[in-house]
């Protein structure tokens, strides 16, 4: 291995330590599941020992004299990152419709005892369909927190760990090319890891963000590995592609996509052997990841149904189908995209109106509907990446060429080049890249576009240049903006599940499709009943669809801070 100096190289064993704490925990699982055994508080913990255990490891290889205190002092925050992210996750409660639908839901039942690589769950169970035959890539680690915490909102501790990751690791890559200062490195991580699909979903137990984070990662690592082709990069591209792989369906066309585009870039570059290293390993990783850890769904589908991605894809282009404006049903896949890309940050609420009116905007302009639509806790439908996003593509790549034209280097474009059409490739091959959600690496093209018209040419067009990296952090401000929206509605849960629990009454319930709902009654020990509920008699839990019967004397409590600023919001919002 080329030789890190101790600074990268703790960078580098920060994002190394949090992302193994959750792959390995992951591949321990699923080893634990095919000998039969199931979900363990031990699990998570045991990741963590390994995960510190590899870059003891890592470190003595990489710095040969003096890694005892590197080693160290990213041990500690690495576990000052997971004890954080753990913290901040239980604060807040998942609003999410398919994290109480079903997310959730993965967790608590792998935590009972699910092995889902000896049995399905009875069709009687909600959601029973997607549980049985997906990916558990995401939501093994998220079970594996909950069974250590006894916490169900902890699962969402995995994101934050996630994205605290990608961006060590991109720091290691960019103090390692030591090109840019120090500021900038932290800057162009900052702004490459959090990716609004990413942020919107850190407080809910969607899988796309935490997607966008190990995508990321891969991308790191490849990048890594087109520089030296060491086996510390390659064990790390391994551990990525096994997980990325059992995340869900279309991860799988990312990844081979993702590996085809390195390995052209190091067949371009001439890198034989670096070639042929990496083919092995993602070749033998891809094996183990869908013919061994990936056992389930991928050999059972196959064995039971005849199909392993069964129910398939077309149920996946079904479900962005039911959210699609009608319009969309006659155009192709660019088609699709350029209405997104091109219009205004819009839920469309297509439950009201089939095929609503999308009128185009001029990128860099906003209305009403941007900003309230970007606010909100979740990835719009209609140009996700938030209201700025189209605005800054246009002009991260007139930056990009215009620095290419004044200042060619074929040594740093072909990689380049290979790099953003790999990228733009993974997006394209969908039919629904127009969701942001389905296809978060999208994000990545405009902004290491930018990045790369630095390197080209660091001095022209400066002040321009800044602007564009203010204007995207306005744009990413916007799904930070949406964490008090949520510690609000968390708070009004809380308040709700409180009252509850005071009347010491046995509350009926009909939980409908959020079935998770259970477990938040079952952590605040509020004894309930499941039973029809007519709508003359039901209330509706806050932000969900289960709703109760109130008892007759529902005991006012004292309302926290957080509630009363809320709604004193609320009535000035909607008098």
């Amino acid at each position: 291995m080329t030789s890190m100096d101790s600074k990268t190289c703790r960078w580098f064993l920060m994002g190394f330590g949090l992302v193994n704490s959750v792959t390995f925990t992951f591949i321990l699982m699923s080893i634990t599941f095919i000998c039969g055994f199931t979900l363990a508080f031990w699990h998570f913990l045991l990741a963590i020992l390994c995960a510190l255990a590899s870059n003891y490891a890592a470190s003595r290889y990489i710095l040969k004299s003096g890694y005892i205190p590197v080693f160290l002092s990213s041990t500690w925050i690495i576990l000052v990152v997971i004890i954080l992210s753990i913290l901040i996750a239980g604060q807040f409660y998942d609003i999410s419709p398919d994290g109480q639908m079903y997310h959730l839901d993965s967790a608590f039942h792998l935590k009972a005892g699910w092995n889902p690589f000896v049995s399905e769950l009875p069709a009687q169970v909600n959601q029973a369909l997607w549980l049985n035959h997906y990916g558990k890539g995401v939501e093994a680690p998220e079970a594996a927190v909950y069974a250590l915490t006894n916490r169900i909102e902890t699962t969402k501790s995995t994101n934050f760990i996630l994205l605290a990751a990608s961006f060590c690791l991109c720091m290691s890559f960019l103090q390692r090319i030591n090109y840019f200062s120090l500021q900038k490195n932290l800057l162009f991580s900052f702004l490459v890891s959090c990716n609004p699909v990413t942020i919107y979903q850190l407080l809910n137990t969607y899988v796309d963000g935490q997607l966008a984070s190990y995508l990321l990662c891969f991308v790191v690592a490849a990048s890594l590995l087109y520089l030296d082709a060491d086996r510390l990069y390659l064990i790390l591209l391994a551990t990525l592609l096994m997980v990325v792989l059992n995340i869900k369906f279309s991860a799988i066309i990312f990844a081979a996509v993702f590996c085809a585009g390195l390995l052209l870039a190091l067949m371009l570059s001439r890198q034989m052997k670096s070639f042929w290293k990496v083919l092995v390993v993602c070749v033998v990783a891809a094996g183990i990841g869908i013919g061994v850890l990936g056992y389930f769904p991928y050999v059972i589908n196959t064995v039971k149904y005849h199909d392993p991605l069964y129910p398939g894809l077309p149920m996946l282009e079904s479900e962005a189908a039911k959210v699609a404006p009608g319009s969309f049903a006659r155009m192709n896949r660019f088609s699709k995209f350029f209405v997104s890309f091109f219009s205004h940050t819009n839920d469309l609420h297509i439950y009201r109106e089939k095929n609503p009116e999308i009128p185009p905007k001029i990128p860099f302009t906003f209305n009403e509907t941007d900003l309230y639509n970007a606010f909100k806790p979740a990835v719009a439908i209609m140009a996700g990446f938030g209201p700025f996003f189209s605005g800054i593509s246009i002009a991260a790549f007139f930056f990009f060429v215009v620095s290419v034209w004044r200042r060619p280097d074929r040594k740093i474009l072909l990689p380049l080049l290979v790099l953003l059409g790999t990228l733009t490739c993974s997006v394209f091959i969908l039919s629904e890249a127009w969701w942001a959600r389905y296809a978060p690496q999208l994000w990545l093209v405009p902004v290491i576009a930018l990045i790369a018209s630095e390197y080209f040419q660091p001095q022209a067009e400066r002040k321009l240049r800044h602007l564009l990296y203010l204007i995207v952090g306005i744009n990413l401000s916007f799904g930070f903006a949406s964490f008090p929206f949520v510690y609000y509605k968390t708070a009004e849960i809380k308040y709700e599940l409180a009252r509850l629990k005071a009347s010491g009454k046995t509350i009926p319930v009909q939980f409908t499709y959020y079935t998770s709902n259970r477990i938040r009654f079952t952590e605040h020990h509020i004894p309930f009943r499941e039973e029809n509920i007519p709508e003359d008699k039901a209330v509706y839990m806050v932000s969900s669809s289960s709703k109760y019967i109130p008892p007759d004397s529902m005991p006012d409590l004292a309302k926290p801070w957080v509630l009363k600023i809320g709604e004193q919001m609320e009535h000035r919002i909607h008098p």
